[in-house]
């Protein structure tokens, strides 16, 4: 999955793209058959500051597979905030108040996301393994985002995979321990301080 998440730093005014996305796809699954490539960026990024949440969604008919996955901080401002925030301003979440609380800024990140791209990406590929991933603010984004399609019905748990390199701390003890129990096939790289 890291290729995927490293596609997902590709600027989408290079031209060409696709076909450099495509071949960071292969580097993952030579045999996929990569198609319908999207990328979509929004900026400001949850309306709080001048940074970009971008998101790649690829499928292969072949391996039944789609695949989100969130570009990392890129930006100064964005890893100011991100650092600023990451262990304080959190809020319930909101879709289920007994489950704990998460990153204000992560959680309307990821809202901006879903509302714009994600939800609609899910119900046209129903019956495919949907793989989410991401590298540090997209990895957060990444795992709020799995979660939400979890807790909505929309990917049962033996259909979804998360992948993340270097994602921050994103919720409390009670939010990790429930999203545990929500998402079995979850990864979570980190570097050895960032337990």
């Amino acid at each position: 999955m890291v290729n995927f998440v490293a596609a997902a730093f590709i600027e989408s005014q290079i031209i060409n793209n696709t076909n450099l996305a495509n071949q960071y796809f292969e580097k993952s699954y030579s045999n996929g058959k990569w198609e319908k490539f999207i990328h979509y960026s929004i900026k400001p990024c949850a309306g709080y500051f001048n940074g970009v949440c971008q998101v790649i969604i690829t499928r292969s008919t072949p391996l039944n597979m789609v695949v989100i996955a969130f570009r990392g901080t890129v930006e100064k401002d964005q890893m100011s905030n991100k650092a600023d925030t990451t262990l304080i301003d959190f809020v319930t979440w909101p879709y289920n108040a007994s489950f704990g609380r998460v990153n204000k800024y992560f959680f309307a990140a990821s809202e901006s996301l879903w509302n714009n791209y994600i939800e609609s990406t899910i119900k046209e590929n129903e019956g495919y393994t949907i793989a989410f991933s991401g590298h540090s603010i997209g990895g957060a984004i990444a795992t709020l985002t799995a979660l939400k399609a979890r807790h909505l019905g929309l990917v049962d748990d033996n259909k979804m995979k998360l992948y993340t390199f270097g994602e921050p701390r994103i919720g409390d003890y009670e939010f990790a321990n429930n999203f545990q129990s929500l998402i079995s096939q979850s990864y979570r790289i980190v570097h050895d301080s960032g337990k």
